[in-house]
Order: structure tokens, then sequence, then C-alpha cells
């Protein structure tokens, strides 16, 4: 082994080392440490309040298909809105044994990894948002025959209605394939960044731009 060889191998371990300090090299002293566990436990909180409101819209709207069974577009659109709260609850479920996962006598690295996953929460309801768009019908006829005892689907036209389940059909695919784009693990594509940034927080991308570098750094050594 020459020189040069010898070199470009330190290099490349100053550079992972440096990365190494910089990613572990917190300034989370202990006050900070404490501060960070008060503000997990009211995160924690938040999201067991977010599973209690899931928790009883998905049971609502499970009793509203049952209660409609015999009217089929009512149970297809409470259907379609159960899912999604069932997706909602599924999240803020996952988010609730993430937190209690956090051993703060861990590493910080680890640490700040799980706190970032909590706080990139926010991505799920865009994603959540972008998956609506060709279902927001279903919003329109549960709500306004329920709070308003208003049954819209008998004023539509039966050929508007079946052109227009046809085309939300066809944005499924598409529509997908956007859901599993949106991760941080896509940030360095520009129109990703821009979309995530645009139907999310400061704080959520801030999250994400952590684990994103964090899956760079695990890809490169």
């Amino acid at each position: 082994m020459d020189a040069v060889e010898l070199n470009k191998i330190m290099k490349a371990y100053d550079n992972k080392l440096d990365k190494t300090l910089q990613l572990n090299l917190s300034p989370m002293n202990e006050l900070q440490l404490k501060k960070t566990q008060n503000s997990t436990k009211k995160i924690l909180r938040s999201r067991i309040y977010e599973v209690v409101i899931f928790s009883f819209l998905a049971i609502f709207l499970g009793r509203y298909i049952a209660n409609n069974w015999e009217q089929t577009h009512l149970v297809i659109s409470g259907f379609i809105l159960h899912v999604f709260s069932l997706i909602a609850l599924v999240g803020s479920i996952g988010q609730v044994v993430l937190l209690q996962q956090i051993d703060f006598s861990k590493p910080i690295i680890e640490i700040r990894k799980k706190i970032e996953l909590v706080n990139s929460h926010g991505l799920l309801f865009g994603k959540l948002i972008f998956l609506s768009v060709p279902v927001w019908w279903s919003y329109a006829i549960v709500g306004l025959d329920f709070f308003g005892g208003i049954d819209i689907y008998v004023y539509l036209d039966h050929d508007f209605v079946v052109r227009y389940l046809v085309l939300n059909f066809l944005l499924i695919i598409p529509l997908v394939w956007l859901f599993n784009k949106l991760s941080y693990k896509n940030l360095h594509i520009k129109w990703v960044r821009k979309t995530i940034r645009l139907f999310t927080g400061t704080e959520t991308m801030k999250a994400l731009d952590f684990l994103s570098d964090i899956e760079e750094f695990k890809n490169k050594y």
C-alpha cells in the first residue's frame, strides 16, 4: 500500500469520524435532556388524545355503515372514510408505541432519531390529504346525510357518477405511488421536498431532514 492510498483511507476515515461526531455531539446537556423528556411527555399525551379521537371516529363510522347497510352509496362512502380513520388511528398508535420505547439512557443519536420520527408524524396527514383527493365526495355524502339528513346522491346524474368513479379509480395507482414517494428517503428529489414542505410544518421538515441525514450516513458507511 503506497502513501497515496493510505492518505485516501485516512481521509475517508476522518470524514466518517467527523460525521459521527456531528450526529452525536448534540448540545443536549442534562438540563436540555430534562426539557426533552418533558416535551416528549406532552407529545405522548397529544398522541393518546389522537388515538381516542380516531377510535371514536372509527367506531362511529362502523355504526354508520351498519345503520345504512341497505343503501350502497352510503355504505361505500362510509367505508372509505372508515379506512382513512383506521390509517390515522394506526399511525397514532404507532407514535404512542414509539414514544414509550424512547430510553433516555441510550446514546443521544438513538434518542434523537426516535424523537424526530415522532416529529415527522405530520407527514402522514399530508399523505392522507393526497389520498383523499379522488374520494372527497365521500366526505360530502356522509356529512350531508348525517348532519343535514340530505342524501345528495339521489340528485346526481347516473352517467356523471359512473364517469366520476372511473376517473377516480384511474387516479388510485398514481396517488399510491405518490404516497410512497413522499418520504424522508426521497428528500434529495426537488419536487418531493417542495411538496412535503407545502403540506407540512417547519418542525416536520426539520425532523425529515435529520432522518434523511441519518439515512445518507448509513448508506455511505
